[in-house]
């Protein structure tokens, strides 16, 4: 149509080359020859005319070239990565005095999965962003902070720390912790993207016995230890 007028062989593939004008507004054009105002859609060109690198969706991201992620991304996208579950330990382990506090800790950090989405390789990174916890005992509380030993937080024994709990009766409480993670996820290489709400890992229960301090051993009697737990 004496619209392109150079070309080549190269590789035993004939390439043409030149400028085409639609008689419209378009700039790049379409693998079929015809020319969209938008230009560029399809594997013939770019909207600038350039070269390009054919079927690339102007509403993804892309990497490498033909790797391309849609801009947005939603947790329900990533169903399929889930982040790992904390491990639950207290202080005492495994028992407790009515009237004082325990302290609990939950042991995770930031971690990261790989995968595929849309058939592009990824990774999906995890954030501690919330601890809910579940006393066992009708009451229920948030911290931002996972916890830590008393030894760890420089403090005597049964002291409130910030994932402490005070039980009032005796008996078996389950306390549960789930864990709220932030999310963000990349291409192989690329930047990490974050996401909109955060993802919760499995709830992780522990079972602990309360009872007085007439009925648990403690570290020597009062007359020779007056700081210990029930003195």
């Amino acid at each position: 149509m004496d619209l392109c007028p150079t070309g080549s062989i190269e590789n035993g593939e004939a390439v043409i080359r030149g400028d085409q004008n639609n008689g419209g507004g378009g700039g790049g054009g379409n693998n079929d020859g015809g020319g969209n105002e938008d230009g560029g859609t399809g594997d013939g060109g770019n909207a600038d005319g350039s070269d390009g690198p054919g079927g690339i969706d102007r509403d993804l991201t892309c990497t490498s070239g033909a790797l391309c992620l849609p801009e947005l991304v939603t947790l329900s996208d990533l169903a399929r990565f889930r982040p790992n579950a904390p491990t639950l330990t207290m202080e005492p382990d495994g028992w407790l005095l009515i009237g004082f506090p325990a302290n609990f800790i939950a042991d995770t950090n930031r971690h990261v999965q790989q995968g595929s989405l849309f058939d592009v390789p990824i990774e999906v990174r995890f954030t501690p962003d919330g601890y809910n916890w579940s006393w066992g005992d009708g009451t229920s509380s948030r911290t931002t902070v996972p916890g830590a030993t008393w030894a760890e937080l420089g403090l005597p024994e049964f002291s409130a720390t910030p994932t402490s709990h005070v039980f009032a009766s005796t008996g078996v409480y389950s306390i549960t912790v789930t864990v709220a993670f932030t999310v963000e996820y990349r291409a192989v290489g690329g930047s990490w993207i974050g996401i909109a709400g955060t993802l919760s890992a499995p709830a992780v229960t522990v079972a602990a016995l309360a009872g007085d301090a007439k009925t648990v051993l403690v570290d020597k009697e009062c007359n020779r230890n007056p700081s210990g737990p029930g003195c």
